[in-house]
């Protein structure tokens, strides 16, 4: 029970944060950077495949290199 509890959490926020960045980039009121993150940070969470994959993309690699405590957060 506990099981699905949490990914229906993370699921809900993975798709909050895609809908708010979606908003946020349309919108230029609207910040859209923090709900891509809390949207990849859900991901991660949600899917270890997916969190493998993103740490061999070439986003992982920039991000290790011009933003350390970004990636360290997203990323590891």
């Amino acid at each position: 029970m506990q099981f699905i509890f949490t990914k229906l959490l993370w699921s809900t926020l993975m798709v909050t944060g895609l809908i708010g960045s979606v908003v946020g980039f349309v919108l230029p009121v609207i910040p859209g950077i923090p709900f891509l993150i809390l949207m990849i940070y859900s991901l991660k969470k949600l899917s270890p495949k997916f969190h493998r994959w993103l740490s061999r993309t070439r986003l992982a690699e920039w991000l290790k290199e011009h933003q350390p405590t970004l990636a360290k957060w997203l990323v590891n």
